[in-house]
C-alpha cells in the first residue's frame, strides 16, 4: 500500500524538521544518500524494517510513532458529497489565546483508538499551526497520552524537540457538553522562559475565530476574582 509509505515518509519529515535537521545531515546520521532520504519522505520507496529502526533511533522516537497509519473510509453523504472517516484516530481542535502575540493559537490533537479498556490512549499534539487542514506543517510537536474518565479528561505531552518541556492539560466534561471542553493547560513558556498556565477550549470541529471566541479564551474578571479568593487559577464554567 503506497498510502502507508507516504504516511511513514510524512512522519519522518515531520520529526526531522522538529529537530531542525537538514536532509543532508539526517542522511549522514542513517548512512543513506540525500536522494534516498528524499524518496523515503515522499513515499516513493518503501523502507525495510532494519532501516526503519535506524531512522527511529536517529530521530529519538519509538518506531510506532512513525508507523501509526490511519485507515480512512469514504462514504457518500446525503447530498452526494464524499465524507471521510478516520477509523483508527480521533481528532480534536484546541484553541487558546496567546497574549504575547495578541492572537488565537491553533492546535490539533490526534488520539489513537485502542485504549478503551485501560482508559489510556496514545496522543500527538501539533502546535502553533497556521493552517488547521495541514497540521503536519506544525512548528512544535508533542507526543504523550490521554487519560479519560467518566467525568474528566487529561493529556500529558512531551515536546519532541526539547524533552525538558512537558505540557499537562486537565478538564472536566469529557466532551459531554455539545462536543466542547474547557480546561487549563500547564506548560513552560519559551518567550519568556517561565512556568505558565492558561485556559483552552477543545472541540471536535473547526471553529470560526471570532471576537467572541477571543473573549472566551482570555482571562476574565471572574477568573481574576476566583484567583484572588482561592489563590489558584481555576476554570469556573464549561464552554
Amino acid at each position: 500500500m503506497k498510502e502507508v509509505s507516504i504516511h511513514v515518509g510524512q512522519r519522518i519529515r515531520l520529526y526531522r524538521k522538529t529537530k531542525n535537521l537538514t536532509i543532508e545531515t539526517f542522511a549522514g546520521m542513517i548512512h543513506k544518500s540525500k536522494a534516498t532520504v528524499s524518496k523515503y519522505e515522499n513515499g516513493d520507496i518503501s523502507i525495510d524494517i532494519e532501516t526503519l529502526f535506524t531512522i527511529a533511533q536517529a530521530l529519538g522516537v519509538p518506531v510506532n510513532q512513525l508507523i501509526d497509519y490511519e485507515e480512512i473510509r469514504e462514504e457518500k453523504g446525503e447530498k452526494g458529497e464524499i465524507i471521510k472517516h478516520n477509523l483508527s484516530k480521533s481528532k480534536y481542535y484546541m484553541y487558546f489565546y496567546d497574549g504575547r502575540r495578541s492572537r488565537i493559537a491553533r492546535n490539533v490533537i490526534e488520539v489513537q483508538d485502542g485504549g478503551e479498556d485501560s482508559g489510556v490512549f496514545s496522543a500527538n499534539m501539533y502546535a502553533s499551526l497556521e493552517d488547521l487542514s495541514n497540521y503536519y506543517q506544525c512548528k512544535l510537536l508533542y507526543h504523550g497520552t490521554m487519560r479519560k474518565g467518566d467525568t474528566f479528561i487529561n493529556f500529558n505531552f512531551e515536546n519532541q524537540n526539547n524533552k525538558v518541556e512537558r505540557m499537562f492539560m486537565y478538564a472536566i466534561n469529557s466532551f459531554n457538553n455539545g462536543g466542547r471542553m474547557e480546561g487549563l493547560c500547564c506548560c513552560l513558556s519559551t518567550q519568556p522562559i517561565l512556568p505558565a498556565c492558561f485556559k483552552f477550549l477543545m472541540v471536535s470541529d473547526i471553529l470560526e475565530e471570532t471576537d467572541d471566541l477571543k473573549e472566551k479564551l482570555k482571562v476574565s474578571k471572574e477568573d481574576i476574582r476566583l484567583l484572588k479568593k482561592m489563590n489558584m487559577f481555576v476554570v469556573s464554567d464549561h464552554a
